[in-house]
């Protein structure tokens, strides 16, 4: 008699086997994973702020690339065509009032982007020492770099957007740990971003900003600093844009959900959204890897260029 317990055993007998193959979820791998795809997770990202960072980090790129690249030699061309290219495009905008006036604003509006991320990002003291580390090996590799290329690096202490941003998450934790009202962050905020406006004007302007405490002197734009620090981007008004930009996210971003009507950025632009999803590590490594290439094409692909 067919049975219905009968027909169960039958077509468990007759169904395929599932093998299970373990799932990756080593560190390495995930860090990897993460750098070559995006909104992935668990909870979709707010992908219009990583496409605006990954632009801004595109533009930094390409700068470094151009600085570094005539410090070291690696825009050697042997064709008319690259020669006149890095003369009269490369060196052009390396020499031009636009480079020096347009960085500021650039890392003002990265600063305020990166404070947008923050007010919606889960507070973790794993993140906050995962930067705080990456400061600290960033320092230790750029004083490394001087003892042993002191041409190119010409001093042991570095102060740029990696120290500023890793000071704002640092700060942005320790007012969520206080829980500190949103309108004493705008206070403080504004103050912040006021005072170093003020010395951004006193120092491209009117070329008088100089602070002779060497501490304070890293807080806003002074010739002192520039003195001390080659790479120096000053702690004000850098947080003042991030702790307003904190606030603004805490209220436009409250659900933590892209604004947009497509919950992922569209195909084309996704690898700028994957460069700010990940901008540290672009910022480290991107330009590097750029240099190595070209350094490579100059070397040994010589004929082209």
């Amino acid at each position: 008699m067919d049975t219905k317990a009968s027909r169960t055993v039958s077509v468990e007998q007759k169904a395929p086997k599932v093998v299970k193959r373990p799932h990756k979820t080593g560190a390495l791998y995930r860090f990897f994973h993460g750098l070559t795809h995006y909104n992935t997770g668990s909870r979709p990202r707010v992908w219009e702020l990583d496409l605006f960072r990954g632009a801004l980090m595109l533009f930094v790129t390409l700068d470094h690339v151009v600085n570094f690249g005539f410090q070291l030699g690696f825009f050697d061309f042997k064709t008319p065509a690259m020669i006149w290219f890095a003369d009269n495009v490369l060196r052009v905008y390396l020499d031009s009032s636009f480079r020096v006036g347009i960085q500021p604003f650039g890392l003002f509006i990265f600063s305020f982007l990166s404070g947008i991320s923050c007010s919606f990002s889960d507070s973790s003291i794993k993140r906050t020492i995962k930067m705080v580390v990456l400061c600290g090996v960033y320092m230790g590799v750029f004083a490394l770099i001087h003892v042993f290329m002191p041409d190119l690096v010409t001093s042991y202490f570095i102060f740029n957007i990696i120290n500023v941003l890793t000071i704002c998450v640092l700060t942005w934790d320790l007012f969520d740990l206080i829980k500190l009202p949103t309108w004493c962050r705008t206070v403080i905020g504004l103050v912040i971003g006021a005072v170093g406006l003020t010395y951004y004007f006193s120092y491209f302007v009117r070329g008088t900003a100089y602070i002779e405490n060497e501490v304070l002197a890293l807080l806003v734009y002074n010739r002192h600093a520039l003195e001390l620090v080659q790479n120096f981007e000053p702690l004000f008004p850098h947080m003042g844009f991030f702790l307003l930009g904190g606030v603004l996210g805490g209220i436009v971003y409250s659900d933590k959900k892209s604004k947009t009507k497509s919950e992922t950025c569209i195909l084309p632009l996704r690898p700028l959204a994957i460069m700010g999803k990940n901008s540290l590590v672009t910022y480290l490594f991107l330009p590097v890897i750029v240099l190595a290439l070209i350094w490579v094409v100059e070397k040994f692909v010589w004929l082209f260029i």
